[in-house]
Formats: structure tokens, C-alpha cells, sequence
């Protein structure tokens, strides 16, 4: 065998990975810094973590069945492999097809319409918010003496390279060694490109940073502080902390101040983090009178209803389909995705970020084209998507045909770059509303109200920043309401976190909205499985 120390050379980035035999392509990817799109986090579901062999494919293992099932001939006959699936037997060279995108993709670096309105008068200097994503990082450098936000900074969160949501992150944490160091590090090394640029933009150097607030998921929190989040991965899901202590930027490795100081936003659960605590406060949702629904729906899905009176907050597993993940031509929202897609009086019509041509249908344009095919009978309440022969709709009927697998789909786009919906698509949307509106249903109960007794919805995020609203409640995502009662708060969490930079009672005061936010876990309700499956009806 050869020397069990190989290295292989990832194009077109040129980042050369040192493995040993039997690494997962994946594997070497990730701890060497070359971001690979993998949706379902390596499950070996999507067929979306693809790489080339350019120079023969001896270094690789075998095809495995799940590649065999996922990839197309002629991929397969040009030396086209799945990075979750190949193993690393000798040294190479690989070309990455599927890669995680920056540019071009849809970051909320804006934090909402709601300024920051506090400032605590002994805070001076420069001080940093940060709203650590799963996917996304927004970076906002605070100027304490004038009151205001002087430079945003966004950038890709580097962990995608080890999964695309918090499940695969936890189990990379847990089992490869040295991943969570890595993460640690690789988040690090970003935050402090990100620091410097905001620095350099203000005239100033890093080290004028007295302070860092950030606010994230409860798992990027862990992990951010170097503390594994394997217990947030099997019941009862708990975190190692709610509240933490102020921690020194140093000890993390961050380049600031000396003295600097990092503190995190307190979390409720394993799965509703600091940043919609940060959200929640920062629009008093605790604080007033009103009954509020908010909703973070991204790569995780967060659920909050309640006032100052009292609030119920749950997580569900939503975010994954709305990301890519499970969708056939599913891609998260970069450039060529088609995020927009409606119904003229001459057929389909719809929108691709960027203005190029079309490669894959994000979260957004997904719940489009279902919402459009339910109101136009195209799919039944059940989800059943009509066929071509069934079709009446002459507008409609020449975009349905069946894909080599003999399943049902529909062109959405032309036929020149073509992106289809298929019925298993259908499904999967099915199955993410489903959760989404069984949750929602859980926490209206719990606060003994319908949806007429909701006052306000308020939706977060970059996805719930940028869906059509009334095609959501078509197919279910939120209640039915009038659409005044509905309003985009947009990245809530970085509001938060930039609030409790500038003021310090309001840091004081997360800890407060956190105590008073009672969580569900749904899945230990008796009847939760019940729920779900009459959620699964388009209605």
C-alpha cells in the first residue's frame, strides 16, 4: 500500500489537503478550508457534494451504490464522485464542482428597520456585534462615541465546509478528531479578517476593539467558544450553558484589544439560541402588550408566540428542503438560484439572483412554484402533482413530464437551462411546512389562542425576509391572517446583538427575555407525531 500520508490538490482554489488512507474526501476538504456545498451534511442524500478526478482516479475508492444511485452516466464516465462518499487511497488532484458560494448569495448584513435607540453613556470606543449564522456571519462595528453603527462586514461562515446545518456540525464536533479545534479556528480566522477590514474602513487598527457581543445559534455558540456541543445532539438536547461568562478575546484568538472582552447572548435550549433571544428583545417582543408570532425560518427554524405576559418557543427541522437540502435542483440562495417565480396571464414567469442563468431553485422560489401549482390545481390538497395527460391547463400542461426515473415534475424554467420542480420536491415541502405548522399549532395552544388572536407576525431572517408572503400561507408556512398583521423584522439578530453592544443594560437585559421564554420540545409531546402527519395536508 502506499505511504498512508497522502495529499491531494482541490481546484480551482488550489488548497493542497494532507490525508491519511481511508479519509472521506469530505473529510480532508473540510479540515483543509475548502468549502464544499453538502446539504444533507454528508447523509449521502442529496448528490450535491460533487468533485472531479482530473488526473485519474486510482487515488479515489471505488464507486459506492449510493454514488452509483445519485450521479448520472455521464458523470460518472468523466470521473465525477460525491466527497461524502469517496475515500482517499494515494495522493491527486480534484476539481470542485459543488461549491459553497459567497458571492452572490443572499446575507442580511442590514439588521431592520428599528434603529438602535440605546446607548449606555460610559461605553466608549469602537466595539463589535456579531451575528453568527450557521451559514452566514454579519460582522457591524459600533461606534460608541457617535452613537452609531459605522461599518458592516459579511462573509460565508467557514464550518459549511464540515455540513450545512447544526446536526452535521455537532456530529463533526463529536467524531473526527481535532474538528472542533478546527472550527474553532477557521470561524476565528474570518471574524478576524472581517475585524480588520471594518477597522481599516474607520481609520483605525484592530486593537482600538474593546468589545465583541455576538449572538448566535445555540450550537455556533459552542462552538465559537471551543465547547462541544455534542449533549445539544441527543436528548434532552441540552446546551452546557444558558448565560456564560465574558470571555477574553485573546483566549479565543481574537485580534483586538488587549483587554478586550468577548460575551455571547444567553440561550434557551439547544435548539433556540441567542439569536432569537437578541431578536426577541430587540423588538420587545417580552416588553409589550401585543400578541406576537415571531418566526426564524433559515437553515434552522425557530418559533416564538407570546408578550410581557408570557412566551412558548419551540424548534423544528424546517430549514434543511428551504436550504437545498432533499430538493432536486435545491440550491441555497446564491447566484443562478431562481428565488422568485409567479403565474402571468402568459405562463411562468420568474427571477434568478444575480441576472444569470438559472442553476437550482432556492427556498423562496420553492415555496413559490408550490403555492402557485396548489392554487392552480396542479397539486391537490393531499400534494399529489397532476400529470401531463391529466392537465388541462394549456399554460401549464407543456411543463410536465416525467424525469428519467419515470417521476412527475414541472419546468419552471426554459428548457435551455432547465430547473424543475419534481413530486418528490413536493413532498419534501410537505414535510418542512408540516413541522413548521404543527409547531406553530403546539405554541397557539399553549397560549390558548387561534390565529385571529395573534396581533402580529414578525418574520426573521434572510428566507423569512424574502418570501412571498401569500404564497407562504398557502402552503402552510405561516397562518392565515390579514397581511397588514404580517411584518419582515429582516436579521433580527443582528438588531439584538448590536443593541446590546451599545448598551449595556440591554446585554443585562437578554438574560431577562431569556428566562422568561418557556420552551417546547416537541418531540417529547405525546401526540406531536399525530400532529405532524395532519399538518402534512395542504390547507
Amino acid at each position: 500500500m502506499e505511504n498512508s500520508v497522502h495529499t491531494v490538490l482541490f481546484l480551482p482554489d488550489n488548497i493542497e489537503a494532507v490525508s491519511g488512507t481511508d479519509e472521506l474526501v469530505a473529510h480532508a476538504a473540510a479540515a483543509a478550508g475548502v468549502n464544499i456545498l453538502r446539504p444533507c451534511g454528508g447523509a449521502g442524500t442529496c448528490g450535491k457534494c460533487r468533485v472531479s478526478a482530473t488526473d485519474g482516479r486510482r487515488f479515489l475508492s471505488p464507486l459506492t451504490a449510493t454514488e452509483k444511485k445519485l450521479l448520472k452516466k455521464e458523470e460518472i464516465n468523466s470521473g465525477v464522485r460525491l466527497a461524502c462518499c469517496a475515500k482517499i487511497l494515494g495522493s491527486g488532484t480534484l476539481k470542485v464542482i459543488d461549491a459553497a458560494e459567497e458571492q452572490g448569495s443572499r446575507i442580511l448584513e442590514g439588521t431592520s428597520v428599528k434603529p438602535v435607540t440605546e446607548w449606555s453613556p460610559d461605553k466608549k470606543g469602537l466595539g463589535v456585534a456579531v451575528d453568527l449564522g450557521t451559514t452566514t456571519v454579519v460582522c457591524y462595528l459600533l461606534d460608541l462615541d457617535r452613537h452609531k453603527v459605522a461599518g458592516i462586514r459579511s462573509f460565508l461562515n467557514p464550518q459549511v465546509s464540515y455540513g450545512d446545518d447544526v446536526v452535521s456540525r455537532i456530529a463533526a464536533s463529536t467524531l473526527q478528531p481535532g474538528a472542533l479545534a478546527r472550527m474553532q479556528e477557521m470561524l476565528v480566522e474570518e471574524m478576524n479578517k472581517a475585524f480588520s477590514t471594518l477597522a481599516e474602513k474607520a481609520g483605525t487598527v484592530p486593537e482600538s476593539l474593546n468589545e465583541a457581543v455576538v449572538a448566535g445559534n445555540t450550537v455556533m455558540e459552542h462552538i465559537f467558544l471551543g465547547i462541544s456541543p455534542e449533549s445539544i445532539g441527543c436528548s434532552p438536547y441540552s446546551p452546557q450553558f444558558r448565560t456564560h461568562p465574558p470571555v477574553a478575546a485573546s483566549d479565543l484568538g481574537l485580534k483586538m484589544s488587549p483587554n478586550g472582552t468577548v460575551k455571547v447572548i444567553p440561550v434557551v435550549s439547544g435548539y433556540v439560541g441567542g439569536d432569537i433571544v437578541a431578536g426577541i428583545a430587540a423588538h420587545d417582543v417580552d416588553r409589550e402588550v401585543p400578541l406576537r408570532l415571531f418566526i426564524d425560518i433559515g437553515t434552522n427554524n425557530e418559533i416564538v408566540i407570546g408578550n410581557k405576559e408570557k412566551m412558548y418557543c419551540c424548534a423544528t427541522a424546517a430549514g434543511p428542503a428551504f436550504e437545498g437540502a432533499g430538493i432536486s435542483q435545491g440550491i441555497s440562495g446564491c447566484s443562478g438560484a431562481v428565488e422568485k417565480v409567479s403565474m402571468t396571464e402568459d405562463g411562468i414567469s420568474y427571477k434568478v439572483i444575480g441576472g444569470v442563468a438559472p442553476k437550482g431553485l432556492c427556498g423562496s422560489g420553492l415555496i413559490d412554484a408550490v403555492a402557485i401549482l396548489l392554487r392552480e390545481g396542479v397539486i391537490d390538497g393531499g400534494g399529489r402533482m397532476l400529470t401531463r395527460e391529466e392537465c388541462t391547463d394549456e399554460r401549464i400542461k407543456d411543463r410536465l413530464s416525467l424525469d428519467d426515473n419515470r417521476i412527475n415534475r414541472f419546468l419552471i424554467t426554459d428548457r435551455n437551462d432547465p430547473v424543475y420542480l419534481t413530486q418528490k420536491d413536493v413532498r419534501a415541502v410537505q414535510l418542512a411546512t408540516g413541522a413548521v405548522k404543527a409547531g406553530t399549532e403546539v405554541l397557539m395552544e399553549k397560549m390558548g389562542v387561534a390565529a385571529d388572536g395573534i396581533d402580529e407576525v414578525l418574520l426573521a431572517g434572510a428566507f423569512g425576509s424574502n418570501i412571498d408572503i401569500s404564497n407562504a400561507m398557502t402552503v402552510g408556512l405561516i397562518p392565515k391572517v390579514e397581511r397588514e398583521r404580517v411584518r419582515f423584522v429582516f436579521n433580527s439578530s443582528g438588531l439584538g446583538a448590536c443593541m446590546a453592544q451599545a448598551s449595556e443594560d440591554f446585554y443585562r437585559r437578554t438574560e431577562q427575555t431569556m428566562g422568561g421564554m418557556e420552551y417546547i420540545e416537541l418531540s417529547s409531546l405525546q401526540d406531536f407525531q399525530d400532529r405532524f402527519i395532519r399538518s402534512l395536508t395542504f390547507a
